[in-house]
C-alpha cells in the first residue's frame, strides 16, 4: 500500500484567521464612516455659516423697511393735515370761487405721500433659492413668513395708491382753472410744480367739480390713514424680528 505524504503549504503562505478579516473590515468601516461624520459636520458648519449670513443680510433689509416706514408716517400724516386744511376752508366758504396760492399748494400737498415698498433681496433668496430650509430655528423661520406675508397682503395698497394719484391729478386738474397759473408754469425751472407759486395769488376754480373733489379727497384720506396703521404694524412687526434674529444668532 502506497502512503502518500500531505502536502505543506509553504512558509511564507501561512492562513490568515477569520478574526484577522474582520479586524480589516471593522478598520475599513471605521475610516468610512470617520470620513462620512467629518463630511456631514463640515457640511452642516458651512450651512450654518450660510444662515448666520442669511440673517445678517436680512437684518440690512428690515433696518432699510423700518426707516421706510419711519419716513412714510409723516408723509402721510401731512397728506390728511393737507386734505383736512381743504375740508375746513370750504366749510368757512362754501360760496367761494376761487383759492390763494396757498391753498392751490395744499391741493398739491394733498395728492402725495409714499408708496409702500420694502426690501425683498434677502427674502426673496431664501424662498426662491431653498434657503428656508437652512433656518433651524422654528420661531425665526415662523417669524419671517409672518412679516413676508404681512407684507405681500399689503401690495393691495400699491394699486389704489398708483389709481389714486392718477385720479387725483385729474379731479385737480379739472377744479382748477389752470390758465391763472400759466404764467408761473412758464419761469418754473424746478422739479415740482408748485415750488414758484406764491401765496397772495389768487386761482379761480371750477364750483361744478367742487363736489366731486372733496368727495374723492375724503377717500384719499381714509385710505392714507388705514396705509399710516398698516405701516405701523409692520414696522412693529419687523423690529420685532429684528430683535428676535439678533438675540437668536447673536448679531448685533
Amino acid at each position: 500500500m502506497e502512503v502518500h505524504a500531505h502536502a505543506h503549504p509553504a512558509s511564507g503562505g501561512t492562513r490568515k484567521k477569520w478574526t484577522h478579516y474582520l479586524w480589516e473590515f471593522l478598520m475599513l468601516f471605521l475610516a468610512v464612516f470617520a470620513g462620512f461624520l467629518a463630511e456631514n459636520q463640515r457640511e452642516h458648519i458651512v450651512e450654518h455659516q450660510r444662515e448666520k449670513q442669511y440673517m445678517q443680510s436680512l437684518l440690512s433689509d428690515l433696518a432699510a423697511d423700518t426707516a421706510r416706514y419711519n419716513s412714510g408716517i409723516p408723509l402721510k400724516e401731512g397728506r390728511i393735515d393737507a386734505i383736512d386744511s381743504i375740508f375746513r376752508f370750504f366749510h368757512e366758504h362754501p360760496d367761494a370761487k376761487a383759492i390763494s396760492g396757498l391753498l392751490y399748494r395744499t391741493f398739491r400737498r394733498s395728492q402725495y405721500d409714499q408708496r409702500f415698498t420694502r426690501n425683498t433681496i434677502t427674502i426673496n433668496q431664501l424662498k426662491n433659492a431653498g434657503g428656508m430650509r437652512l433656518i433651524r430655528k422654528k420661531q425665526v423661520a415662523d417669524t419671517i413668513s409672518a412679516y413676508d406675508f404681512s407684507c405681500d397682503n399689503f401690495d393691495i395698497y400699491n394699486e389704489l395708491y398708483i389709481i389714486n394719484s392718477s385720479l387725483a391729478n385729474r379731479y385737480i386738474e379739472t377744479l382748477e382753472n389752470v390758465k391763472d397759473l400759466l404764467p408761473y408754469f412758464i419761469v418754473n425751472t424746478t422739479g415740482g410744480m408748485r415750488d414758484n407759486i406764491p401765496d397772495s395769488i389768487v386761482v379761480r376754480i371750477n364750483t361744478t367739480s367742487l363736489n366731486e373733489q372733496l368727495g374723492f379727497m375724503m377717500l384719499q384720506k381714509s385710505y392714507a390713514r388705514q396705509e399710516i396703521n398698516h405701516f405701523k404694524d409692520l414696522r412693529g412687526r419687523a423690529i420685532r424680528l429684528m430683535e428676535l434674529i439678533k438675540k437668536e444668532y447673536h448679531l448685533d
